[in-house]
């Protein structure tokens, strides 16, 4: 083999190697921006939220805002077409990690025992994954209005307040009234009337209130970080 030939070789492997680097910096730069998200679990239902990446001096940055669930990101890792993200959410950490295409992230995300998916699209671009539950129609007809709410925590007591579910623009939201250091954050109707709550306690969470929907009644169990108990909601006349 020629020493010529070998030159060539060499310098070919060098050309292309230069222009992985080039293609990989390109993608990376190029996954800059804001998203829409949408993540999803059995549990929880779906949670939307605004996902900021850019990045500054050679380093990553990311923020999350308009969570139901306060997040603060606690680091973030970008490399070729992957992204891991941790947040901590209330003093519980949260672990997501996705992967790029085009204008579109996903991937899975965990954060204790609740674990699901997530989809998010540059801004300008709707969410086509993991669609908010709907509002009108089959589970969630008439389920809109104020209810006797009240969470028993085994061996610590109960939390009696007043929950009030809206439909604003075709979405159910939920909010509470003398809740103290309990809020209830998100709600989803499934098919078989099964409802799930998420709330939160002292900004700690999410905490997934699994159960049923009779009549005008909800009720079920829930686990929570080693605590566990029941709740239920009965709708006021």
């Amino acid at each position: 083999m020629s020493k010529r030939f070998m030159n060539l070789t060499g310098a070919l492997l060098s050309l292309v190697f230069v222009m992985a680097l080039s293609v990989a910096a390109f993608a990376q730069n190029n996954v800059e921006g804001t998203y829409n998200v949408a993540a999803a679990s059995p549990d929880l239902g779906t949670i939307n939220f605004v996902l900021v990446l850019k990045k500054e001096n050679g380093k990553w940055a990311a923020e999350i805002k308009d969570s139901p669930i306060p997040q603060t990101v606690t680091s973030i890792t970008v490399e070729g077409d992957s992204i891991t993200i941790v947040t901590d959410a209330g003093g519980t950490p949260v672990n997501i990690k996705g992967k790029f295409a085009g204008n579109t992230v996903s991937g899975d995300w965990n954060a204790g025992d609740a674990k699901g998916t997530w989809k998010g699209e540059k801004a300008g671009t709707p969410v086509a994954a993991a669609p908010a539950p709907k509002a009108t129609g089959g589970a969630a007809a008439g389920i809109e209005g104020s209810y006797d709410f009240k969470i028993v925590a085994d061996g610590q007591g109960e939390f009696v307040m007043t929950l009030i579910i809206k439909n604003e623009g075709g979405k159910l939201v939920t909010s509470v009234e003398n809740g103290g250091d309990l809020n209830v954050t998100g709600i989803e109707v499934k098919e078989g009337d099964v409802t799930n709550l998420t709330a939160t306690y002292q900004g700690n969470g999410p905490i997934p209130l699994n159960g049923k929907r009779t009549g005008d009644n909800m009720g079920g169990k829930w686990e929570f970080s080693g605590f566990s108990g029941t709740w239920e909601a009965k709708k006021k006349k």
